[in-house]
């Protein structure tokens, strides 16, 4: 595979998830229009990396990924939504404009999260066909959000009884971030019908990916700009939050952070060259300045 420019894949990939998203939240009522509202803006590199992985695996119709793609960046801004509110992590601004509970207010924030993660798994039911893929992306990505993931990590972020170790560092980057992206790349593969093989070592090295990105999302709200983050940096700090940067120090973060991205990278290339684009968006979310 040549090496490409990754930055116009991702702008490119975007604008086609974007385009997808448009149509599931057309002529809607006002909830839809509050639940759209968080979804615009957003980078959509969980879609993206599902779409990556559906072609590196060798999948060719994009009519059969989309609904999967755009049904994980529901489930994605839903999180942001609730992860914003006052009783959560407080924040006014996301991408880059009022957060969701700033602009409605909190019931219908929360309404409109709620909203998002159950149209979510609407989308993976839709067309026809591959009953047995979308089961599995179902129970792929209901383990990695609620209860055993994302939930789980989250409640854990907000926990003031926790110690300030690098095993609960862990604990809370695996489960709060790590998970989601590992199986949004695992969908990918799922859904273009790869062997169990490739998908469980895409969702290993996934893992990796996701710690580097939260990592990265750490370092970056120390160093990183308003302007260019879409959301307040510093919060972290103001909060008390244990951060990679918290239990390292910011230099011990970014080169975890490298490390992290080369044991990722090592995975991937381990699948074949095939699997090279999954590698450069890793270069991209190391590097990554928002």
């Amino acid at each position: 595979m040549v090496d490409i420019d990754i930055v116009k894949y991702l702008a490119e990939k975007k604008v086609l998830v974007d385009k997808a998203l448009k149509n599931y939240f057309a002529n809607a009522n006002s909830l839809f229009e509050m639940m759209n509202y968080s979804v615009d803006g957003g980078k959509r590199i969980r879609p993206i990396l599902a779409i990556a992985s559906f072609e590196s695996s060798g999948g060719k119709d994009m009519n059969i990924l989309l609904p999967v793609a755009c049904g994980l960046e529901l489930i994605h801004t839903y999180s942001l939504i609730h992860d914003d509110l006052p009783s959560m992590d407080n924040d006014d601004i996301r991408r880059g404009k009022a957060s969701a509970h700033k602009k409605f207010g909190e019931a219908r924030a929360i309404l409109s999260g709620d909203g998002l993660f159950a149209y979510a798994f609407e989308l993976f039911t839709q067309g026809s066909g591959l009953i047995q893929e979308k089961y599995s992306v179902i129970k792929s990505v209901s383990e990695a959000v609620g209860p055993k993931g994302i939930v789980f990590g989250q409640s854990l972020d907000i926990d003031n009884e926790i110690d300030d170790s690098p095993k609960s560092l862990r604990r809370i980057h695996v489960n709060k971030t790590a998970k989601f992206i590992a199986v949004s790349i695992k969908c990918g593969a799922i859904m273009a019908r790869a062997s169990e093989f490739i998908t469980d070592n895409l969702y290993s090295a996934g893992l990796y990916m996701g710690l580097l990105f939260q990592y990265t999302d750490d370092i970056l709200d120390i160093v990183g700009e308003e302007k260019k983050l879409g959301k307040t940096p510093g919060k972290d700090i103001a909060f008390g939050k244990l951060t990679a940067p918290a239990v390292y120090g910011l230099e011990g973060a970014r080169f975890r952070a490298e490390r992290y991205a080369e044991l990722a990278k090592k995975r991937f290339s381990a699948l074949g060259e095939g699997f090279k684009i999954l590698n450069q968006i890793t270069d991209f979310i190391l590097y990554r300045t928002y």
